[in-house]
């Protein structure tokens, strides 16, 4: 029996920073190896641009146009049960472990299912002193970006005490997460319990913390004066909408400043994934368990113009690690275009027993549906944004061919060819779907993504 099922999302974990073939990039030692001991899917793609509805699309298996849970709502409200209900229907406890507010109980319906919510928050003790300090010269400003950033709830927006969570979060937490999930990893199986436990890691998310510690540098270095003083300028603009407001400039050196701290923040996060592994290995807590192993969307240093994570279909955005660890499947890496929606699918069978999810796996290997579709609903609060950001999005991804569709009209891209999307040619949809045909892709696959580019090529039109 699977005793065990662990889904596992690093917040912000973009695949670019760990396949570049050329340029900078972090060491993740653990995360390439996990290619010699996991089932490694290397195209898989989000459904979105940022962590609501990108979640709700693995909760639900459904595109964010169906669940509903975006910058327009702030809520999950449909009827379609999430996995934490179906697991707790099938007789598993079922738990989510985060520092993430997005998971703190206060957004209707995204914690549905989940007998228990804990949050694991940093202290502001002394290594955060400075922190504390920051906070209180900065309230001002938060309060201004949980105002107008769209990513939190209004609930969350009225609570006095929010900034000072606000703050917490953005201090390193996860060591406090992964030993978490170890103890009661240990207990449900010292119990008998089957379990479905759901992880949502943030130390590689905004403020990309270099430190286990705290989100500062070292003050012993010239660098760490420098880089301290400039946070309190560069966070606050990739944390609101600004980078896609007129005018907005970022010098090169402060686009380094924070891609270097979010290449420093996955190599720690790398360290903690593979002490977290090597002890539940250890305690054999990986032998009837299954453990998935991805990321709800990548982010953005100025390519495409932007940051951070919203208003974006780009691979920057929807491309995402995946690995799956299955106690009785073999390792194996593929190139297979697949969606993290397809998580539910896995899950749901997972529920039911070893043998029907080794059968949805073998499915994904075959690639009996290798299409991806995403959509980006934009941020209809946000005031004085250029007018190609106030417009809802959208893309299919099959084979080598992506398009996306806008207001502009419809574009194509090669993404081997081009996996910067650096080239786009505009044209027809007839033109993306015969190109797809003619490199002998499923047919389902291709009627799967011309359903989808259709129906939005139509609400574009219309809008």
């Amino acid at each position: 029996m699977m005793r065990g099922i662990v889904l596992m999302v690093v917040d912000s974990l973009r695949a670019r920073s760990l396949t570049r073939r050329t340029g900078a990039r972090p060491a993740t030692p653990f995360l390439d190896g996990l290619r010699a001991r996991a089932i490694t899917f290397e195209r898989a793609y989000a459904t979105e641009c940022w962590t609501l509805p990108t979640h709700l699309s693995m909760f639900t298996g459904l595109l964010p146009s169906e669940h509903g849970a975006h910058f327009q709502t702030m809520a999950y409200q449909r009827p379609q049960p999430t996995l934490a209900e179906l697991a707790a229907r099938a007789g598993r406890h079922t738990e989510v472990i985060t520092r993430n507010s997005i998971f703190d109980g206060t957004l209707p319906g995204a914690t549905r299912g989940f007998a228990v919510n804990v949050r694991v928050l940093a202290e502001l003790g002394m290594s955060t002193a400075a922190v504390g300090v920051a906070l209180a010269l900065a309230k001002p400003r938060l309060r201004r970006l949980l105002r107008d950033s769209g990513f939190f709830h209004v609930l969350q927006r009225e609570r006095r005490d929010f900034i000072t969570t606000l703050a917490r979060m953005g201090i390193p937490a996860d060591r406090g997460v992964l030993t978490r999930a170890l103890e009661r990893m240990q207990d449900w199986r010292r119990r008998g319990t089957p379990y479905f436990l759901f992880l949502n890691l943030y130390d590689v998310h905004a403020p990309y913390s270099p430190s286990n510690t705290t989100p500062l540098r070292s003050w012993r270095t010239w660098r760490g004066w420098v880089e301290n003083l400039q946070l309190p300028v560069l966070l606050p603009r990739v944390s609101t909408h600004a980078y896609l407001k007129p005018g907005f400039r970022m010098s090169e050196r402060g686009r380094a400043i924070l891609l270097d701290r979010y290449h420093c923040a996955i190599e720690l996060m790398d360290r903690k994934l593979g002490e977290f592994h090597a002890e539940a290995e250890r305690l054999g807590l990986l032998d009837d368990t299954m453990l998935v192993l991805t990321s709800d969307h990548g982010e953005a240093f100025g390519e495409h113009d932007l940051y951070f994570h919203d208003a974006s279909v780009y691979d920057t955005h929807l491309h995402v690690p995946l690995w799956i660890h299955h106690p009785e499947r073999p390792p194996e890496v593929t190139d297979d275009v697949v969606s993290t929606r397809s998580l539910f699918d896995l899950v749901r069978a997972a529920l039911s027993g070893p043998d029907l999810s080794q059968t949805i796996l073998d499915r994904a290997h075959r690639a009996a549906h290798p299409v991806a579709l995403a959509e980006h609903f934009h941020y209809a609060l946000a005031g004085n944004l250029l007018p190609q950001f106030v417009q809802n999005i959208a893309a299919a991804v099959v084979g080598r061919h992506k398009a996306i569709v806008r207001r502009e009209g419809t574009f194509l891209y090669d993404v081997v060819r081009d996996p910067d999307e650096l080239a786009p040619e505009a044209a027809s949809l007839p033109e993306f779907l015969g190109r797809a045909r003619r490199d002998g892709l499923p047919p389902a696959a291709v009627a799967t993504a011309a359903a989808h580019l259709e129906r939005w090529g139509t609400s574009v039109a219309a809008a």
